[in-house]
């Protein structure tokens, strides 16, 4: 009997993980997106010359990238990064070149895939209506297990106190319907992002304020509380935003958009230090007490990027991922 409830319970997660099916159109995608980031790369650069230089070149090649990860999960956004930003070396000269820009930029991949698994998979499973139907189902079978169970040992008592659960479970089963279900996934999308983007507030807050004043003086802005206001801005409105989304917004796309919302916010945290890291070894003169300086930089065009990576890779969403769902049991074999 323990095994036959192990392996009911066990079903639930197994379509979680870090790594996607690999099936033909998987790969083909994946290869399309590489394609994508190289090449429009490419055409920004000779467009606009400054694109080749790394910290600017980040931008543009990022975005396909944290599609990939979004979709495909952190171990593909980061080969993506990877691959995409050597690639785009070939044709685009590397004009103060540092790896740690490909650290950058596979971290796009890395941190958008961990929120994809979070918000598309953990909280989705949990708290859709097929999941809380599936757990009862797994309960009414387990149940229905431990009935028989005890009725042919003779313990009549005890059976009847399982009967009367599994009474109850199917009472419940009946009264859990799609419109409850997508509200209480709303509620907790909106919980979870207001606890992790007031997190990335509180950590631009703490990283600024418990800066020494003389390494903030060499930066562009030297007033600490502006400088909080400029990093911490377009994540606040972020926060609004998810929370008017809550109430205004469509289901489908509430629950698509929350997350980019999240990992583009904490790209932010993440990036401006590597990026800034990254310009001071490439472009500056490699003293750490310079770091502000190019910190500055990125902080001033913060805001702006949060919300371009948001309604792009958005509405880039929207279009590959019906390419990719479709049809999805298809594999290589």
């Amino acid at each position: 009997m323990k095994r036959v409830i192990d392996k009911v319970k066990s079903k639930n997660w197994k379509e979680i993980s870090l790594f996607p099916k690999w099936t033909i159109k998987n790969m083909v995608m994946v290869s399309i997106l590489i394609a994508i980031s190289v090449s429009f790369t490419i055409v920004v650069a000779q467009i606009i010359p400054i694109v080749s230089l790394p910290t600017y070149k980040f931008s543009f090649i990022g975005l396909p990238v944290k599609i990939a990860g979004f979709i495909f999960g952190p171990v593909v956004g980061v080969f993506v990064g990877i691959v995409s930003d050597l690639l785009s070396l070939l044709f685009i000269p590397p004009a103060g070149y540092n790896p740690v820009y490909t650290v950058a930029t596979a971290i796009n991949g890395l941190v958008s895939g961990l929120f994809g698994i979070y918000f598309n998979q953990i909280l989705k499973t949990a708290f859709s209506r097929e999941f809380r139907l599936q757990r009862i189902s797994q309960k009414l079978t387990i149940y229905a297990y431990k009935y028989k169970f005890l009725k042919d040992q003779n313990e009549f008592k005890k059976a009847d106190v399982v009967a009367d659960k599994l009474i109850k479970l199917n009472n419940k089963k009946k009264y859990i319907n799609q419109n409850d279900a997508d509200n209480l996934l709303k509620n907790i999308y909106l919980f979870a992002s207001i606890i992790l983007l007031t997190l990335v507030i509180a950590s631009f807050a703490w990283f600024v304020l418990n800066s020494p004043d003389e390494i903030i003086q060499k930066g562009i802005i030297k007033n600490k509380y502006i400088l909080l206001g400029l990093m911490s801005g377009g994540t606040s409105m972020m926060l609004f935003f998810v929370f008017l989304g809550r109430f205004f917004f469509k289901t489908k796309t509430y629950l698509t958009l929350v997350p980019i919302v999240v990992f583009s916010a904490f790209l932010e945290l993440v990036n401006i230090p590597v990026l800034a890291y990254a310009d001071l070894l490439s472009l500056g003169n490699k003293d750490g007490k310079d770091i502000f300086f190019w910190i500055s930089q990125h902080i001033l065009s913060g805001p702006v990027k949060i919300w371009f990576n948001t309604f792009v890779i958005y509405y880039t969403y929207e279009i590959i991922s019906k390419l990719i769902y479709k049809n999805s049991n298809l594999s290589y074999k």
